[in-house]
């Protein structure tokens, strides 16, 4: 009897000690249960918060990266512009030398015949060049027009789109998760600052505050022409320069196309001239020495072409532009501006988008902040299990801020020129900072500040 009283308690004291181990497995299973839970989904809110932070910074470098694309080809235009201005002075330049030369000589039996056909055909060549040179210099002016139209459209699109699409994102990752713009007043401020104070849009009047960008343009322009649109002068060699002693000429070609200013609010022109010359002297001696005197010119052929009426010729430039037309054959320079034409409409150095002063020297934008949140119910843990008592419920102990999930994820735009490959180095070797004129914008993700984290934790609270 006493065995078999033995052997039931021993079964009693076993089974009650068998429930609390299974009663601490079941609590250990659900809390890394819930654990893992929370570890998965914060991870993947994260990777959210990761991906919409790294598409918005994107949007903003695609922006940049786009108008330095435009600007690029808005400087290959007005380069397009010169040349073609460059041509109708030269085919004018060359039409009045045939001319001369036919008026001079064409008298002389045979030569004079062939000058006569050569004139003709110059003079043909010029009447068919003139107005298709005309036209070209149209097209690219609509060109430079709707390059500028361009960059505004996208830049405003960007400004909305970056924000519109960042929900489109978050819901891509993660449907549970939203993107809550309550909580992302530092997004759009970001947005804000990257669109609107990072980057201007710079024209040509001084009262914007942006007249500097602007010239810098000019002069990048200016910079960018090809060597017959800069400068086509030269000496013309033998025959048409000799020293048979004590005399002594030279011909030279002289000519370029200069981009004038015409004030702050009126349109720059294009102009163009391009001369011929021939000079004499004679070595002589007087009391002052023994040298080369004289210098007589003798001109042989001028043109000069304005791209637009609001610019004359004769009023503008100096003694250097147009390849020192006016320095070395100054004759010449004063028949080609009295004869000057006026071939085109064009419309001037169009408005366009750089980086603005805020952003001097500046190579990347400040982060671009997204949070992203999920709602408690939606992370799935047991907290709809009862067990022994709500002090002890494994999901009631994991306490979410707010009665959510939430994310914060920092990124910029930043510029960077390659160093390995020679097709971009810079030949000088110099460091480059960020521009609107090449298109090496590059997206990284970056480490949020305490303030931002700070802003996130107070607006959490409250909301």
């Amino acid at each position: 009897m006493n065995s078999i009283s033995t052997r039931f308690k021993q079964r009693g004291q076993a089974m009650a000690l068998s429930l609390m181990l299974m009663s601490l497995a079941l609590m250990t299973v659900m809390y890394s249960f819930n654990t893992s839970k929370l570890n998965l989904n914060g991870t993947k809110l994260q990777n959210t918060a990761d991906n919409t932070a790294y598409s918005v910074a994107t949007f903003a470098a695609r922006d940049f990266n786009f108008k330095a694309y435009t600007n690029r080809a808005s400087v290959a235009n007005q380069v397009a512009i010169a040349q073609m201005v460059g041509l109708s002075s030269w085919f004018n330049m060359t039409d009045r030398f045939a001319q001369n030369a036919c008026n001079t000589l064409c008298w002389v039996p045979y030569l004079g015949q062939v000058l006569s056909g050569i004139k003709s055909a110059v003079g043909t060549i010029n009447q068919v060049a003139q107005p298709v040179l005309e036209g070209m210099i149209f097209l690219e002016d609509k060109m430079l027009w709707a390059l500028s139209s361009s960059q505004q459209v996208i830049h405003y699109a960007g400004l909305a789109s970056s924000v519109a699409s960042a929900g489109d994102v978050v819901k891509a990752n993660d449907p549970n998760a939203k993107l809550d713009l309550m909580q992302n007043p530092q997004l759009l401020g970001d947005v804000r600052d990257v669109w609107m104070k990072f980057q201007n849009r710079h024209s040509r009047q001084a009262n914007s505050g942006k007249s500097t960008q602007f010239r810098d343009f000019i002069g990048v322009t200016l910079n960018s022409r090809d060597s017959f649109s800069e400068k086509r002068s030269y000496k013309l060699g033998f025959p048409w320069s000799l020293t048979a002693f004590p005399l002594r000429w030279k011909t030279h070609k002289t000519g370029g196309s200069e981009l004038i200013s015409n004030g702050e609010n009126e349109a720059e022109t294009w102009t163009s001239m391009d001369t011929i010359s021939f000079h004499l002297s004679r070595f002589r001696c007087s009391w002052s020495g023994c040298r080369w005197r004289g210098y007589n010119e003798i001109p042989l052929g001028w043109g000069a072409t304005t791209s637009d009426d609001r610019a004359d010729i004769w009023s503008v430039g100096n003694r250097n532009t147009w390849g020192e037309s006016r320095r070395t054959n100054g004759t010449a320079a004063k028949y080609a501006a009295y004869n000057q034409e006026t071939h085109g409409d064009y419309g001037g150095v169009r408005p366009f988008y750089g980086l603005s002063n805020d952003a001097y020297k500046k190579s990347q934008t400040d982060n671009i902040a997204i949070v992203v949140s999920k709602s408690r119910d939606k992370v799935r843990t047991t907290d709809t299990a009862t067990l022994v008592g709500k002090g002890i419920d494994p999901a009631v102990d994991e306490e979410m801020l707010g009665d959510r999930m939430t994310a914060l994820s920092t990124a910029q735009a930043y510029y960077s020129r390659p160093r390995d490959l020679s097709a971009w180095v810079r030949a000088d070797g110099r460091h480059e900072y960020g521009n609107l004129y090449n298109p090496f914008w590059q997206t990284r993700l970056t480490d949020s500040s305490n303030g931002e984290r700070s802003i996130v934790l107070a607006l959490t609270r409250m909301l």
